[in-house]
Parts: structure tokens; sequence; C-alpha cells
């Protein structure tokens, strides 16, 4: 599912969006960004008007799902790999066999799973 054309986030929604993710206030945003505090307010809510989200929470989850910003746009893979890593051996190899499955489905070369 990807976000309608018309409804397309921009650039600068997509950073306010990816900063969001990362627990950022919108002061601190701002300050990252160059912004002032309303105009990453403003940001946000065209956002979550595009997503159809209520609050900045919905904002990010809707974000990820509809494919309008990448997980690599606001964490780093070792950021991801931590995460991870603190989920335990069960839960990291039903990660690998879905990540498996994902890649199977788009024909992607997967590499074999360990265990």
């Amino acid at each position: 599912m990807t976000i309608s054309q018309d409804a397309k986030l921009t650039q600068r929604e997509r950073e306010v969006i990816a900063l969001v993710a990362r627990g950022l206030t919108n002061q601190e945003i701002a300050q990252q960004l160059f912004l002032s505090t309303y105009a990453v307010k403003v940001c946000l809510h065209q956002a979550c008007v595009k997503l159809g989200a209520r609050n900045r929470a919905q904002a990010v989850i809707f974000a990820f799902k509809r494919m309008a910003i990448d997980t690599q746009d606001a964490f780093s893979l070792e950021e991801i790999a931590d995460l991870l890593a603190s989920l335990g051996p069960e839960a990291i190899q039903t990660v690998a066999q879905l990540v498996k499955q994902r890649l199977e489905q788009t024909h992607i070369e997967a590499p074999p799973v360990t265990g």
C-alpha cells in the first residue's frame, strides 16, 4: 500500500516525520532543520492530513506502512540491529524467516538463515 499520488508527502514533510519517528520534539526538529517551530507544526499537520493520521505517533506508523518514508530515513542499520538484538534469539529467528519470505516474494536472493 502506498500513499496516493495527490497526497504524497513533500520532502520537508518526510524529513519532519522521520525526525518525529526518532522521538524529537517540534523544537528539536526546528533546530535541526533550521525552521521555526510554527513551520514544523504546519509540516506535521499537513503530513497528518495527507496520511489520515490523528496525531504524530499515528503519522509515523502510517508513513512507514504506506512507504511514505523508509525505515532508514529515521534509523541507521546499526540502530535497527540493536533493536532487533534486544528482542532475543527466538524473535530474531522469526524476523529472519519473515525477511527471507519477503525477499523471496520480491525475487531477491536471500542469504541463508542460520540459527
